[in-house]
């Protein structure tokens, strides 16, 4: 299947974040449209018919000569649209880390945004909702218009660099969108003895009950202290999601052995093995 409206869709995101496309970028792009405007190309008018006998074989050489130019023209240019389309993809995919880390800045300030204005709302995730929210309270009325905001301008965020990421094959797996945002630590044979993983888990799992709340969701990301906040390219969404089965694999096998000393082990054996 073509890339290229993910790549069309991806630029658009780029631009509509203000962010720099490089001129290859525009460049493949604009011989995308030459190819396509030549292989669009329309036949030209009939010419009139001639008067006199003698002058109508000629002028349906001419024209005969010109349509089989315009026809060979049109056909040619049909055999270099993939290689086009290829080139621009190309082009746009190589942009896309470029991109990602131009969108980091902004997402670290709205990040704080959240961060400051959670301090000053309800400790209760139940309360952080526009229907339970306590309006008489100038605190938390402020606190959370300024949430909320920044939460707004976070999901528009995020799903424009789903749009551009969607070029380079997009994220996958389940839960990506927490791992477009979110990195868990790496799992250590300490931490995996210690079953670390038992306070990791429920931050996930509270993350995805929380999908209809936008404010309160990113109130709580800002809170907790277990996972790390950053804005991820494509291929460290695949390694963020991939970090949960190290863990659950590693829990799997101290517990499938004999002793401590034997468990410690196999984690570490894991561990390594899946580095």
């Amino acid at each position: 299947m073509s890339q290229v409206p993910a790549a069309l869709t991806a630029v658009q995101a780029a631009e509509r974040r203000k962010l720099p496309v490089p001129a290859d970028v525009y460049e493949t792009s604009a011989v995308r449209g030459a190819i396509f405007q030549t292989v669009q190309q329309l036949d030209p008018e009939r010419p009139p018919l001639p008067e006199t006998a003698a002058e109508v074989e000629q002028v349906i050489r001419e024209y005969a000569a010109t349509l089989q130019t315009l026809d060979l023209t049109r056909s040619a240019a049909s055999r270099f649209q993939d290689e086009a389309d290829e080139m621009f993809v190309r082009a746009v995919r190589a942009a896309v880390p470029a991109w990602i880390a131009g969108m980091r800045k902004e997402f670290g300030t709205l990040v704080g945004v959240v961060q400051k204005a959670a301090a000053k709302l309800p400790d209760s995730l139940d309360l952080i909702d526009p229907s339970r929210m306590n309006w008489t309270d100038p605190g938390h009325t402020a606190a959370y218009t300024k949430a909320e905001g920044a939460v707004v301008q976070l999901e528009q965020l995020i799903a424009d660099r789903a749009d551009i990421v969607r070029v380079a094959g997009g994220d996958g797996g389940k839960d990506n969108a927490l791992f477009a945002v979110a990195a868990l630590p790496e799992p250590t044979a300490e931490r995996v003895v210690a079953h670390d993983w038992k306070t990791l888990h429920p931050v996930i799992s509270q993350w995805r009950d929380l999908r209809h709340q936008p404010v309160a969701r990113w109130v709580y990301l800002v809170r907790q202290d277990q996972l790390t906040l950053s804005l991820a390219t494509p291929g460290e969404v695949r390694q963020r999601a991939i970090q949960v089965q190290r863990w659950r694999d590693a829990g799997f096998a101290m517990r499938s052995a004999h002793t401590v000393s034997g468990g410690r082990a196999a984690v570490q054996q894991y561990l390594a093995e899946t580095a």
